[in-house]
């Protein structure tokens, strides 16, 4: 076992370099003038604090996966407690196999 484990270890000059191209990445994701290229897609979520648990109110989360699209309706009440309703539908695969752009326009 060890030897097959040897073989996928990583040393620190690879590590950092893949910490780079990630962050490139990253970057290019963020920026809209270079969104559209990017092979990783990112959106800014505007969060600026961590939660502490005081939070209430409603929250709308989306969750995209790979043959499902989960919406929650997360309500968040005093204490910390929450409440949480949920829905999921099933992608289709000519959906999943399509390109991205297609699963926006549904």
């Amino acid at each position: 076992i060890e030897t097959v484990l040897e073989s996928l270890r990583l040393g620190d000059d690879s590590l950092r370099q893949i910490m780079q191209l990630l962050e490139q990445e990253m970057d290019t994701g963020l920026s809209p003038a270079t969104h559209a290229k990017a092979d990783v897609k990112m959106f800014p979520t505007y969060v600026r604090n961590i939660a502490n648990g005081s939070e209430t109110g409603q929250v709308l989360a989306l969750d995209l996966g790979g043959t499902n699209f989960r919406v929650l309706l997360v309500n968040l009440l005093p204490q910390g407690e929450v409440e949480l309703t949920s829905k999921i539908f099933v992608i289709p695969q000519s959906i999943m196999l399509g390109e991205g752009v297609n699963v926006n326009e549904k």
